[in-house]
């Protein structure tokens, strides 16, 4: 059984639709939901009783303020999973994903089955500035004290969205990742912590001084930290995430994209010649990004697939 972590932060239209989508290509799968705190409590109300006739998605009663690029994305993530833990519930596998993925074919429990986790694992190059957040990683304090505890050498980064790992890695996974708490900042850390350090770190200026002087804790550090702190626990991994992402148009999908990860013709998608790894190994099942506006073309067009795939 698949969990999945999705923090969410409005329209809950488009939740309750990327619910229904996740529930549909994966029968039987669990959903962690974190609600940034950012949401005004009448949207919040109106999610509650929308997501209520769900009965196998749960909203995690704890709330920060998140953002982008900051550490949050992480942190919710890692909630999420305390929050399961917390409810007992019973799942094989834990998949984090954002809030503009979608799913548009079947099939991803079987796959994983095969493996203890999955998605792009790089070492981190030390020279190479062009990843922003693999470098600034190379600056995290707790990381690298997390890092020494548990006798772990290298910094390894990924793609979060289509990554997953087996329940028993993530049991670790997330102690070694709480082994010195969240908040190197209390009150400032990750632009999200309190209202007033998100607003102030959302100042181009002020964000600028943040990162140069805090160059270790404004980064995506979901990206880093599921990769390293599980470096040394997987045995068999799948080498490449199940969720497409086209990152030489800005991210952009087509339908013609979603098509051809229907029919798996991946040689078809232009981004599959730049990720290093043999076509035959690549699997995918979902796309990112897809519009937070239930209207979007590509978000309807996905909905209405749906229905040529009963379950």
């Amino acid at each position: 059984m698949i969990l999945f972590s999705i923090p969410v932060h409005e329209r809950p239209e488009v939740v309750v639709n990327q619910v229904e989508n996740f529930r549909h290509f994966n029968p039987g799968c669990q959903i962690v939901l974190h609600i940034s705190a950012w949401m005004p409590e009448p949207v919040l109300k109106t999610m509650k009783m929308a997501l209520s006739d769900h009965p196998y998605v749960y909203l995690n009663d704890t709330r920060i303020w998140s953002g982008y690029a900051d550490g949050t994305q992480m942190k919710m993530h890692i909630i999420n999973y305390l929050y399961a833990q917390k409810l007992t519930l019973e799942f094989d596998y834990f998949c984090p994903h954002a809030s503009n993925d979608m799913f548009v074919r079947d099939g991803l429990e079987e796959y994983m089955k095969r493996f203890d986790a999955g998605g792009s694992f790089h070492e981190r190059d030390p020279k190479n500035k062009t990843w922003i957040h693999g470098y600034r990683s190379l600056f995290d304090t707790s990381l690298k004290r997390i890092m020494k505890k548990y006798d772990l050498f290298k910094i390894y980064g990924g793609q979060l969205e289509g990554s997953f790992y087996r329940k028993k890695i993530m049991d670790e996974v997330v102690v070694r990742a709480m082994t010195y708490g969240f908040y190197e900042i209390p009150g400032v850390y990750a632009h999200g912590y309190s209202p007033m350090g998100s607003r102030l770190a959302g100042k181009k200026k002020i964000r600028a001084i943040f990162n140069r002087i805090c160059r270790g804790v404004f980064y995506a550090k979901e990206e880093v930290y599921f990769t390293t702190l599980s470096q040394d626990l997987v045995t068999t991994r799948a080498p490449f995430n199940y969720c497409y992402v086209n990152w030489l148009d800005n991210l952009k999908i087509t339908k013609e994209d979603v098509d051809h990860v229907r029919s798996g013709n991946f040689d078809a998608l232009s981004y599959t010649r730049h990720i290093p790894v043999p076509l035959n190994d690549l699997q995918f099942f979902a796309v990112k990004r897809v519009d937070r506006n239930i209207n979007d073309p590509m978000r309807l067009y996905i909905t209405s697939l749906q229905s040529l795939t009963p379950h």
